[in-house]
């Protein structure tokens, strides 16, 4: 009974903590860099279709 209390205590506090440290740690790492993180490969992609489609891009 008290270890299936304490395994389910520790397992919240490790979801619970990650939650938390995750969005800091992403924080974090945009600070250090100084700007943005850079845009995922798939927003890389579609501004570069959309680009072409428009004929806005590099000759």
């Amino acid at each position: 009974m008290i270890m299936g209390e304490l395994v389910t205590g520790v397992l919240s506090g490790l979801l619970v903590g990650a939650c938390v440290a995750y969005p800091l740690v992403l924080w974090l790492v945009r600070e250090v860099r100084g700007g943005s993180l850079p845009p995922h490969r798939r927003e890389r992609r579609a501004r570069a279709e959309l680009d072409a489609f428009f004929g806005r891009g590099k000759a």
